[in-house]
C-alpha cells in the first residue's frame, strides 16, 4: 500500500490477538482484502455506511475497509433498539447498514448481510484509496448522556493527531499489548484499533468485558495496558481483593475514563500492583484531551493529568472547558467555531494539571446557590454501606431546584435512610445536603461507555 495509513501492513510482526488466534499485520490485511469484492459491490465513495456486528474483529476490519473504498465508517451498537438505529441512520442520511449474520434488524430498509468471504486474496491494490486527509473518515455518535446523541464527523487528520498526542504522553512500547474490551462503536474502543494500525502496536480483543477473563489475562501477562471505565475497574478490583490477587510487575497501566475516577479506586488499585491513569476525553476530541503521565508521581488528587501536547485549552467566565487542536472534530453538518465548548467545567492549576468538576447542565441551582453534584457524590461514596451514588436536581417551587440523591447500597440488609446518610456529610455545606433519597441495591444504570444514564434514572424515579 502506498498510503501511510497502511505502511505497517506489509510486515509479519504480530498485530492482533484474539482468544483463538494471533494475526500479523499481513494476515490482518489479508482479512480485510477477503471482503474486498463484497465491499466493491456495496460501498460507494463518500457514502455513509452504518455497521453493526457482535464480533469486535469485524469492527476492526470494516473500520479500515469502508474508508479504503472511499466510504465513511459509522459503527453502531448491536444492542440498540431498532427505532434508535433507524433514527441515527436518518439523522446522518445513511442509506445502507451492513451487519453480520448474528444480527436481526427486522424490516429496516437497506440492510446488507455480510456475505461469507471468498478465499481469493487478489485485489486491485492501486485502486484502493483512503479518504483525503481532511475529509470525513468516520462518524461517531456522542453518548447522549445529557440529551440526544450527536453525530461527530471525524477526519483522518483528527485520528492521526489524536494517536500522535496520546503516544507522546503514554510512550507505549513495542512490548506492550493493549486490551480492547471497550465498545468499538465509541471513541474509547475504536481509538485502540486506529492507534495500533498507525503506531505499529499490538492489541488483544475481547468481544465482551468479563472481569474474570480480564484478570486472567493480567495474571498471565497476556496484556499490559487496558482501557476501562470506572465501573469496569471496580469489578476487577473487587474480585482481585476477594481472591488475594496481584498484577505481575510487567503490567504497565490501566487507562480509566468515561466518568470521574474516584481516588479511592486508584488507591485500591495500587495495593494490587496496578497503576491507574485517569483520562479525560470525548468523541469530539477523537479520544483523549488530558491524561495522567505513567511516570508522573506528582499528579494532584482528582486531577486528570495535563492537557496533551498539541491541544490548546481555555476557560469561559463560567469555567467551561474549551479546546482547540488538529484532533478536534466537527459535528456533522455544523461548522464549529475554532474553539469547541465541551459542556464540562473545571480549572487548571498553576502546574498545568486539569481538574474536571462536572457538566455545566448538571449544576444544581437551589435557593440561588450553585451546587456541584460531584462534590456531594465524592463524600457519599466514602460511606461504607454505599457502592455508588448519583446526585441531580429536580424542580422545586420554593428552592428552584432541590438536591436528589440516588444511591446503590452494597447490601439490601444494610440500607441507610436520608438522616443517617447526612450524618456522614460533615464537610458538605447545609444548603447542599440532599433533600430527597432514592435507593437501589442494583447497579446505577450506565450507558455503554460507562457514563450515568440520566434518562433511565429519571424513568425509575418517576415510576
Amino acid at each position: 500500500m502506498q498510503n501511510s495509513w497502511f505502511k505497517n501492513l506489509n510486515n509479519n510482526n504480530k498485530f492482533l490477538i484474539t482468544k483463538r488466534k494471533k494475526y500479523s499485520y499481513v494476515e490482518f490485511y489479508n482479512l480485510i482484502l477477503k471482503y474486498y469484492d463484497f465491499a466493491k459491490q456495496n460501498i460507494n465513495e463518500k457514502e455513509r455506511i452504518c455497521f453493526i456486528s457482535n464480533n469486535v474483529i469485524q469492527y476492526a476490519i470494516f473500520a479500515n475497509l469502508i474508508p479504503m473504498m472511499g466510504g465513511i465508517f459509522v459503527p453502531l451498537n448491536p444492542k440498540s433498539p431498532k427505532y434508535e438505529i433507524e433514527s441515527k441512520m436518518k439523522l446522518i442520511s445513511s442509506k445502507k447498514i451492513i451487519c453480520d449474520e448474528s444480527i436481526s434488524l427486522g424490516n429496516i430498509n437497506n440492510v446488507i448481510q455480510l456475505i461469507p468471504y471468498k478465499k481469493n486474496n487478489s485485489t486491485e491494490n492501486n485502486k484502493i484509496k483512503l479518504n483525503d486527509y481532511n475529509d470525513t473518515f468516520s462518524i461517531l455518535f456522542t453518548s447522549g448522556s445529557s440529551g440526544k446523541p450527536k453525530p461527530v464527523s471525524i477526519s483522518r487528520k483528527n485520528i492521526e493527531s489524536s494517536c500522535k498526542f496520546s503516544q507522546e504522553n503514554l510512550r507505549v512500547s513495542d512490548k506492550d499489548i493493549w486490551l480492547l474490551c471497550m465498545p468499538p462503536y465509541h471513541a474509547g474502543g475504536l481509538s485502540i484499533i486506529y492507534r495500533s494500525i498507525l503506531l505499529s502496536k499490538l492489541f488483544y480483543i475481547l468481544d465482551n468485558f468479563d472481569a474474570n477473563e480480564v484478570i486472567e489475562l493480567i495474571e498471565k501477562s497476556k496484556v499490559s495496558i487496558i482501557s476501562l471505565v470506572p465501573t469496569m475497574l471496580l469489578r476487577i478490583l473487587d474480585l482481585m481483593e476477594k481472591n488475594n490477587q496481584n498484577a505481575p510487575d510487567d503490567f504497565n497501566f490501566i487507562l480509566c475514563g468515561g466518568a470521574k475516577v474516584p481516588e479511592e479506586l486508584i488507591s485500591r488499585a495500587k495495593k494490587v500492583n496496578i497503576k491507574v491513569l485517569p483520562t479525560y476525553g470525548m468523541t469530539e476530541a477523537s479520544s483523549q484531551i488530558a491524561t495522567a503521565n505513567p511516570n508522573d508521581i506528582n499528579r494532584p488528587k482528582n486531577s486528570v493529568g495535563k492537557i496533551l501536547d498539541g491541544i490548546e485549552i481555555k476557560f469561559s467566565k463560567s469555567k467551561e472547558i474549551q479546546i482547540k487542536g488538529p484532533n478536534i472534530a466537527k459535528y456533522l453538518n455544523n461548522k464549529n467555531n475554532d474553539w469547541l465548548k465541551t459542556g464540562d467545567y473545571g480549572y487548571k492549576n498553576k502546574d498545568g494539571y486539569l481538574f474536571v468538576e462536572g457538566r455545566i447542565d448538571e449544576i444544581i441551582i437551589s435557593g440561588g446557590e450553585n451546587i456541584n453534584p460531584r462534590e456531594i457524590e465524592s463524600e457519599v461514596n466514602n460511606i461504607p454501606e454505599i457502592n455508588e451514588s448519583y446526585v441531580f436536581g429536580t424542580k422545586d417551587d420554593y428552592w428552584g431546584q432541590k438536591v436528589n440523591l440516588f444511591v446503590n447500597f452494597k447490601d439490601k440488609n444494610k440500607i441507610l435512610n436520608l438522616d443517617q446518610i447526612k450524618k456522614f456529610l460533615l464537610h458538605i455545606d447545609t444548603f447542599k445536603l440532599p433533600k430527597v433519597l432514592h435507593t437501589t441495591t442494583n447497579e446505577i444504570p450506565k450507558l455503554s461507555n460507562g457514563k450515568i444514564d440520566r434518562k433511565i434514572i429519571e424513568e425509575l424515579i418517576n415510576e
